[in-house]
Formats: structure tokens, sequence, C-alpha cells
């Protein structure tokens, strides 16, 4: 069938998924641990107003109002940051010209060691039209996904301070924590700086130094 998968995924090769997602009533996108969409269905092409064949040459995320789209995709990257499920509303172009209210649902599942974000799309737009009170939730969901985002990169921090290890290091050690405890990403991050907070200590000599680090940071050349 044309346009299933859209690109090559060593862990979304069984026939069994893609065809179970091909045949859902629902708008579905599916992308991969580098946030690459990898997998559609017809009834996204319903949504848009395109026959399947032509689906896999629509740039997708061109069709996306651009004030939506950098949220909605920093909301995949959360997804697979924090496992954790996000919802929201974006405004997508139909081929007709005409803008949707999509109502989309995010959450993630592994497979073959490689974990995946689906994407659920549902047009909403005669509900937001009648109730424009949907679309304050919306920007509730928004600044949780803010908020969940904010605390993972204070853990990476402290951890990147502490083992004097890169950024992708520090969140393969959150990530491995979260995996053999079965906890969200999330709640580790939160649990960690809370902890840090109160049980780690810094020596009078080691805040002294970095005084100085800060008050001179200006002078400094990077690279």
């Amino acid at each position: 069938m044309s346009g299933f998968p859209l690109e090559p995924a060593d862990g979304l090769g069984h026939d069994a998924f893609t065809s179970l997602v091909v045949s859902l009533p629902r708008a579905v996108c599916v992308y991969d641990d580098r946030r690459r969409l990898v997998l559609t269905n017809p009834a996204l092409a319903d949504l848009v107003g395109y026959r399947l064949d032509e689906l896999d040459r629509v740039d997708l995320a061109g069709l996306m109002h651009p004030s939506d789209a950098p949220r909605w995709f920093g909301l995949v990257r959360d997804v697979l940051d924090t496992g954790t499920a996000h919802a929201g509303y974006a405004r997508i172009r139909h081929r007709n010209g005409n803008w949707l209210w999509a109502h989309g649902f995010a959450s993630t599942f592994t497979s073959a060691d490689i974990r995946f974000v689906v994407l659920v799309w549902q047009d909403r737009t005669d509900e937001i039209w009648d109730n424009p009170r949907l679309l304050d939730e919306a920007e509730v969901a928004s600044l949780d996904v803010v908020r969940s985002r904010a605390v993972i990169e204070q853990a990476k921090g402290a951890l990147m301070v502490v083992y004097s290890i890169s950024a992708d290091a520090a969140f393969d050690l959150l990530t491995w924590r979260s995996q053999a405890t079965n906890t969200k990403i999330r709640v580790i991050a939160e649990n960690l700086v809370l902890a840090f907070g109160d049980e780690i200590h810094t020596p009078t000599s080691f805040r002294d130094r970095f005084d100085a680090l800060l008050l001179t940071a200006h002078e400094r050349r990077s690279g």
C-alpha cells in the first residue's frame, strides 16, 4: 500500500502493527526516536483532503500552522523524553485551503528497543467554534509540557556537573533509571532535583570558585 511506511525503521518492520495503524478509523502519524515521520494511515489522508497515493508526497509538517508547528514538534520530543502522553490542539491546512482545528493525542511505545510516538488526530473544528474554552485547556496542557521539560533539563544539568558527562550521557542515565525502575523519566527527574537540593551541600571553597567563574564568564571565549 503506497505511503506505508514513509521511511525505513528497523523496529517498525512487523506487518501486524503496520496493518493495525493502516486500518484505524482515526488519522495516525508514527514518529521514531529521531522525530522522523515513519508511518501514516488512510484516515490521515482523508483528514487533510488528499488521496492515499498522494500522501507520501505531501509535506505534512508544512500543513501545520506556523504558530503551532514548533509546539507540536516539541511535544513529540517531550513525549519521547518523558514517556508521558500529551494532548492538545493545532491548526492544520486542508487541501481546499481551509484551516482545521485538530485535536492530537500523543503517546509512546517501544518496539525492538526503539521508542516511537503515536500521534492520533481528530477534527474538532466544529466543537472549537461552538466552545472556544477548549483552546484554554490546550494552553494548560502546553504549560504542563514546558514544566516537564524544564525539570528534566535540571536533572540533566546536575548529572553533567557531578559526573562530568555530556547532555546525551546524562539523559541516557535518566532513561536507564526510568527503565530499570519502571518509573517515568519526569518523576525520576523531579525526585532527583528535589533530593539534590536537600542532600547535596557543596563546600564553601567550591561556591567561592564558582562565584569567580560566574563573574568572569563574560570575558571567556567559547570553542
